[in-house]
């Protein structure tokens, strides 16, 4: 009798995703079934609210924050379009942007099933969400230039999103070479800011009202996202598990409140980025050394000083298309962000005790060095926007923003077991948000000023 072996059949990706689609419905809660219909009419009726008053905005700006009509609000609106682009295009790779979780990369993508079809689902969804980002960037740059037709420069802004994502999902499954994405970063950026000099000097540069030019855009735009949509196959384990720890480290800090974790994934990537590095010899004594090591950090990863020329940029480019007051808001909001970036020293010495009591000083011996490098940077930041934001609104927001970085890295570790407060929706842990919010009532402060100055 001979013995003959038949080759098991691979199921199709579509009875693998109706399989689960079937299991995950059938064994779901009721209440949960209830609770998650509610979350969806939720998100519909705000969805639709935003659409009705984006789609009902007047052509001319008539708002507190922005004036759009003079010379070089057209091109400020470009510039808003580029620098976008190019942010998009850093932060989508960062994601994946098509990622999965342990279970499937284990389970499910592992199997002989076509991986191309599994994840086609989560392609759609990534370029779902391009588009909708690129709507908002594209209806935005309409409303500051008073575009009249603004649909076609929304519609392009939908394309560009869609373009981000399929060229993140094309270099995720090496379909386009390592140098590509660089190139195109640098490109939108440099691209945005000669644009943002230009509508300083009241260069116009015409928007795009005319719907030949979208759809002529359309055709080739549709042709990436075929590309990058059939490229999924080519995605492997490792590929799609890139992003992953970023996806985790944003849902746990939304879970848990606490952004640190978030902030500590994003620094060791930065650090895995710069890699080796030639050691350097810190000079004698406590504080001199603190202070060496402090510029030694941002000598090797000098992104921090790109954030700055990007803050100087904005404050200057906010001149163009929106009021004194937009421009006093983004001092205000752009001096935060460096204090926070070249505060980062100032985190590791308060975040470690071990540290701390190694090094054989008092908090307050410690910390002075680490201020040095905050204090100098907001100071040069102020003094290359005076010009545009007064002295008054600037003296605030260099104020407000030292003082609100120092109170954030200096916070001790939340600690979940303070007091809660009954409510009928629930309870309150009003212990933790005093946690929270520590630092954040300054810049609240330092806004109503600002408001009264301005």
């Amino acid at each position: 009798m001979a013995l003959t072996e038949t080759t098991p059949a691979v199921p199709a990706a579509r009875e693998i995703l109706s399989l689960r689609r079937n299991f995950t419905r059938n064994h779901t809660v009721r209440e949960n079934r209830a609770g998650s219909l509610v979350l969806l009419v939720l998100g519909a009726y705000i969805g639709g609210g935003i659409l009705w008053w984006a789609a009902t905005r007047p052509a001319v700006v008539g708002s507190v924050l922005f004036t759009a009509g003079p010379s070089g609000a057209a091109t400020g609106a470009w510039a808003l379009f580029a620098l976008a682009v190019g942010g998009g295009l850093l932060l989508a790779p960062a994601f994946g942007p098509v990622g999965a979780n342990a279970a499937d990369t284990q389970w499910l993508l592992s199997t002989p099933v076509d991986r191309g079809r599994l994840l086609r689902v989560r392609v759609g969804a990534a370029f779902a969400a391009g588009m909708a980002a690129g709507t908002v960037v594209g209806r935005l740059a309409a409303y500051i230039s008073g575009a009249s037709p603004w649909g076609p420069l929304t519609v392009l802004g939908s394309l560009g999103g869609v373009v981000v994502v399929a060229v993140a999902v094309l270099v995720q499954s090496h379909r386009l070479s390592g140098p590509v994405l660089p190139l195109l970063r640098r490109s939108f950026v440099l691209a945005g800011l000669g644009l943002t000099l230009a509508a300083a000097v009241r260069w116009e540069l015409p928007v795009l009202t005319a719907w030949p030019v979208v759809f002529g855009a359309a055709a080739p735009v549709a042709a990436l996202a075929i590309w990058a949509a059939a490229s999924c196959r080519f995605l492997s384990r490792a590929d799609l598990s890139s992003g992953s720890d970023l996806s985790s480290g944003a849902q746990a800090s939304l879970t848990s409140l606490d952004l640190s974790m978030l902030a500590g994934i994003l620094e060791e990537r930065a650090w895995r980025r710069v890699g080796r590095s030639v050691s350097r010899q810190l000079p004698d004594g406590r504080a001199a050394a603190l202070l060496w090591a402090d510029l030694l950090r941002h000598r090797r990863r000098p992104s921090a000083y790109v954030v700055v020329a990007a803050v100087v940029a904005a404050v200057w480019f906010a001149t163009v298309v929106g009021t004194p007051l937009l421009v006093a808001f983004t001092g205000l909001g752009g001096s935060f962000w460096i204090a926070m970036l070249f505060s980062a020293g100032l985190r590791d010495i308060c975040g470690d005790p071990a540290l701390r009591v190694l090094l054989g000083a008092g908090d307050h011996a410690l910390r002075r060095p680490m201020l040095i490098l905050p204090v100098v940077v907001l100071g040069l930041t102020a003094a290359l926007t005076v010009a545009a934001t007064g002295p008054a609104a600037t003296a605030i927001s260099t104020a407000a923003a030292a003082l609100a970085a120092y109170r954030i890295r200096t916070r001790p570790a939340l600690s979940y077991e303070g007091l809660l407060l009954v409510t009928k929706s629930g309870l309150l842990p009003v212990d933790l948000i005093r946690q929270l919010i520590r630092g954040l009532p300054i810049l609240a402060v330092a806004g109503v000023l600002l408001v009264q100055v301005m």
